[in-house]
């Protein structure tokens, strides 16, 4: 057990680095000498020393000598990169033993770091909670291993499952609480994408206002290029790229080079019919290395998404209040419904002053 509980306190650390350290993966770190932990450290920004060295730096000689290093992720062991090699580093300090939650599926290591530490006499072990390891680098996992973005359907719902109230009602579905649950999400996420329709009705901004992390990059899908020249997002790409998905053809056109004039990105995809192919859109993210897409469409764009089976993730934030009698044609997208469509498994539940928040993830 003594492992278990040393490395869920370097899965602790890891999480530290959440939103700050993506493409790269949250790696936490934990030197042991006699049975209690004498040194700690976490990657905690792109770039930045990885958590391995930072343990390292902290401890003395003598406590790292005939330790035990406690670390999420296998250490690296490659040299092209910007950072010196993990793996040599635990060997120079005379470590007696690494142990490591998983193996890292990046083709640069894949096991290679822990074969560099068995070859230097340091015994290792891999293995050690191993489920929460993957749980939290499931979106590096994802990208290294399919080239591909991890994707979150995220919407708010009434208790019957629509998206938006009737006429006369409260403009927001979901309470402050919620929507502040939102923005710290935004804040950890890479892209947020949006169709064309949502753009028209709701002039979205799509920024994080929490006050803290990063503002993700806004993704339009647009294969006819329908997107207002005089709408928020065309006009705020001093606070965030603002990306346009559109058709070859469409990309070609004035609308385009007005759009491009305000400093939107106009990215050309496949199309089919007149929709963005998908994984196409997905492998296009992958390349520009980002981890985290979070899908915050109406009904057909989460439905696409969910259709051809390419989300990992589902998130919704649901009301207590219903849409009743009065929902006539409003959007609907019901939990209940996208749970059975995708068999996932609800992983967490968290409650925000009467709304209730769900998130499910594939087994």
């Amino acid at each position: 057990m003594a492992d278990e509980t040393f490395m869920r306190a370097a899965l602790d650390l890891a999480r530290l680095g959440r939103g700050l350290v993506e493409p790269n993966p949250m790696v936490g770190a934990v030197v042991v000498k006699d049975g209690q932990i004498v040194a700690k450290g976490w990657h905690r920004r792109f770039g930045g020393p990885h958590a391995e060295a930072e343990a390292i730096a902290a401890a003395t000689p003598a406590q790292l000598q005939g330790a035990t290093v406690y670390v999420t992720l296998e250490p690296c062991c490659h040299l092209n990169k910007k950072t010196p090699p993990c793996a040599q580093a635990l060997i120079a300090a005379k470590v007696a033993r690494v142990v490591a939650a998983i193996e890292d599926p990046d083709a640069n290591v894949s096991g290679r770091g822990l074969s560099m530490l068995r070859s230097a006499g340091v015994s290792v072990t891999t293995g050690v909670c191993q489920r929460e390891a993957r749980d939290l680098l499931a979106p590096y996992i994802k990208l290294r291993t399919q080239g591909r973005p991890w994707v979150t359907l995220k919407w708010a719902q009434t208790s019957d499952g629509y998206l938006a109230l009737p006429a006369g009602a409260p403009r927001w579905i979901s309470n402050e609480a919620s929507r502040r649950h939102t923005h710290g999400v935004r804040a950890l996420t890479d892209v947020i994408c949006v169709g064309v329709n949502t753009v028209i009705a709701d002039d979205p901004l799509l920024n994080n206002r929490s006050g803290a992390g990063r503002q993700p990059a806004r993704l339009i899908l647009d294969g006819r290029l329908r997107t207002p020249l005089e709408c928020k997002l065309a006009n705020s790409t001093d606070v965030s790229p603002v990306i346009i998905a559109t058709s070859a053809a469409m990309a070609q056109s004035p609308a385009a080079s007005e759009l491009a004039g305000r400093g939107v990105q106009i990215a050309p995809m496949p199309v089919i019919g007149s929709s963005i192919d998908l994984g196409a859109l997905l492998d296009f993210l992958g390349e520009r290395q980002w981890t985290h897409l979070l899908v915050e469409g109406g009904p057909a764009v989460l439905k696409s998404f969910l259709r051809a089976g390419l989300a990992d993730e589902l998130l919704a934030y649901i009301s207590p209040v219903a849409a009743g009698a009065g929902a006539g044609n409003l959007p609907h997208f019901a939990w209940a419904d996208a749970m059975a469509e995708s068999g996932m498994t609800v992983r967490e539940q968290l409650g925000f002053d009467g709304d209730t928040v769900l998130l499910a993830r594939r087994e």
